[in-house]
């Protein structure tokens, strides 16, 4: 279920004029700064952390299980 939260921050989550901490636990491969500072924070090409978020979804942690169990 979709909340009227979750909404409303989804809507400015990537608005660049917001200059709130940054979500730090979800991952968006639309956007190639975050695809190049994740790929190197676990130390991996871009395209096996595409891919690894296309597979584990774009929870950090999930991503994090996802890389250690298959790479």
């Amino acid at each position: 279920m979709v909340t009227l939260d979750k909404l409303l921050n989804a809507k400015i989550m990537d608005d660049k004029s917001k200059t709130g901490k940054a979500d730090d636990s979800q991952i968006n491969i639309n956007e190639s700064y975050e695809v190049q500072y994740w790929s190197e924070k676990f130390n991996v090409p871009q395209e096996t952390l595409k891919s690894a978020v296309r597979a584990a979804g774009t929870r950090v942690d999930d991503v994090r299980d996802y890389l250690a169990e298959n790479n």
